[in-house]
């Protein structure tokens, strides 16, 4: 493989272990990289990469206390922070599945585990930097979301670089899935599969199915591709759409669950099983679920009031079978305390914490806190109780 220059990339190395900083820095400087900035946290790292742009993103995946390299990729995906023609390298002395799996559903180019030479970590570079090169064109069209003009780029890029097949056909079917041409997609992915049995085009051959409402051919596929690959964690959401969509909510939270015990640090997926579960009233599954999706909120880009309220309303819900026993009540307690330095400027939201508020201490039989807290509510002047509510209330509080 030809020598690259370095010299005229622009690295970001994000690490907060002050050894591994420096020894990584050390290898960079001598690749040839001469700009290099440094971040020992993700939320600095996210500054930089608002007011800079890069070629090489090197990220841990422990940055200490905040959020780790995993919610770190999450946000920059999420807020498009990062540019396809840039080259995110996530670093890792973890070897777990949940760690691997987590990692792997937001996509970085690539990951390379400590320790690692530097031969290692400049040959991986290398690699990644030329095939960044050689879709240049096709990632600039991905980044201005011309799906069209992608589309043309990366067939020219397969006549250069047959090597690319791979790459190019997954980019072509995905791009023709977000231009919502489902039957031309789905040929893509199945031309794709005559010739190599490859996890993705499986996946779009699934969702291509999904979208032209074939939903028994949709889920044969989402279930081969589970038993094919565990890595693809994103097809168990899918089937669970899909189960969703016939109307068996048992099925579907049976599936999130499985997929959660693989990787459990999507707070989306955690969002969805609670949701489901609330629709089955299985409020401790529900409560559990929006319990992980508000401690992984704090770091997360999907830091929403949603998470919270809903944690709130399962607690509720299970104290309308009887009291909530002492760490229900905490955790009630503590998430309370969380919406309202967060949230509490949203009204309606704030009337259901009220509700909900109540709802726990008539459960309690503690009659005067919750009567004090309805007429903390009434003296509210952003949102009162309704009328509806204002009569059952007060119907139990004068017995």
């Amino acid at each position: 493989m030809a020598q690259m220059d370095f010299s005229k990339k622009k690295a970001l190395l994000i690490e907060d272990m002050a050894e591994a900083r420096i020894m990584q820095r050390k290898m960079l400087t001598d690749f040839g990289f001469t700009s290099i900035d440094i971040a020992m946290k993700a939320e600095a790292a996210i500054e930089l990469l608002q007011s800079k742009s890069f070629d090489v993103i090197l990220s841990d995946y422990n940055l200490g206390n905040g959020k780790d390299g995993q919610q770190l990729l999450e946000e920059v995906r999420h807020s498009k922070l990062i540019p396809n023609t840039a080259t995110y390298l996530m670093v890792t002395a973890e070897t777990s599945i949940q760690m691997v799996m987590g990692a792997i559903e937001f996509q970085p180019d690539g990951y390379i585990t400590k320790p690692f030479s530097q031969a290692i970590l400049q040959r991986r570079l290398r690699k990644l930097l030329e095939t960044k090169e050689r879709l240049y064109n096709v990632n600039i069209a991905l980044d201005a979301n011309d799906y069209r003009r992608a589309i043309t780029e990366a067939e020219l890029v397969i006549k250069k670089y047959p090597t690319l097949i791979g790459k190019c056909e997954r980019i072509i079917g995905e791009s023709l899935l977000e231009l919502q041409e489902y039957k031309d997609a789905l040929s893509s992915f199945k031309n794709t599969l005559k010739d190599r049995k490859m996890p993705w085009a499986l996946f779009g051959k699934a969702k291509s199915y999904f979208f032209l409402d074939n939903l028994e051919k949709s889920e044969q596929c989402f279930r081969q591709l589970m038993l094919d690959n565990r890595f693809f964690v994103s097809a168990y959401d899918w089937l669970a759409k899909i189960q969703l969509a016939q109307g068996d909510l048992t099925s579907a939270q049976e599936t999130l669950s499985e997929a959660i015990a693989r990787s459990p640090k999507n707070i989306l997926r955690q969002m969805e099983l609670g949701r489901v579960s609330l629709l089955l009233k299985d409020n401790i599954t529900a409560e559990m679920a929006y319990r992980r999706a508000v401690f992984l909120a704090k770091h997360s880009c999907y830091n929403t009031v949603e998470p919270y309220i809903c944690h709130l309303e399962s607690l509720a819900r299970i104290s309308d079978e009887g009291p909530l026993i002492p760490r229900q009540k905490d955790n009630f307690d503590t998430t309370l305390k969380k919406f309202n330095e967060l949230f509490f400027e949203d009204p309606i939201n704030k009337a259901k914490a009220y509700s909900y508020e109540i709802d726990v201490y008539l459960a309690d039989n503690d009659i005067l806190t919750a009567k004090q807290i309805f007429d903390t509510w009434l003296n509210d002047t952003a949102i009162t109780p309704t009328k509806e509510q204002s009569a059952t209330y007060l119907k139990v509080f004068e017995g």
